[in-house]
């Protein structure tokens, strides 16, 4: 059977398929450059770890427990955002401003270093910012 397809409709149809084509690019690179930056959290946290023996003298327990799980989760996180990308997304959020948060209260308590919690809130900037398209990306491959 022949079908009569308008132009603007043709061209509407594969402008849609090119931005789409678009968004899954940029939620690749996307995933890419969170996992990248979630793996450097990890070798500061081990740096850590190693230096201090898991210790971190002068902090309380809550937070030397919390660093230390950060060794583990940021990693598991990077992984979830190839393996589940959506979970990987909700756990990056969970991680990133939770340690935004707990490293800023850090700072003004223990006169912890301040140019780590400015990376990292550079870094909750940019997850916020484009957590969407790996959102978006990740619902488009599962329908």
């Amino acid at each position: 059977m022949l079908t009569f397809r308008h132009p603007i409709a043709e061209l509407l149809h594969s402008t849609a398929q090119g931005l789409e084509s678009m968004v899954t690019s940029s939620a690749k690179v996307v995933r890419l450059v969170w996992a990248i930056c979630l793996l450097i959290g990890t070798g500061f946290h081990m740096v850590d770890f190693f230096r201090s023996g898991g210790a971190y003298p002068g902090y309380p327990l809550g937070t030397v427990v919390f660093w230390n799980a950060l060794t583990v989760l940021d990693p598991l996180a990077a992984t979830l955002l190839f393996w589940r990308p959506r979970l990987g997304v909700l756990s990056t959020l969970a991680i990133i401003l939770s340690d935004v948060s707990h490293n800023v209260w850090a700072v003004a308590t223990y006169d912890a270093m301040v140019w780590p919690v400015a990376m990292q809130a550079a870094f909750l900037v940019f997850v916020l910012a484009t957590a969407h398209l790996i959102w978006r990306d990740s619902w488009a491959q599962e329908a």
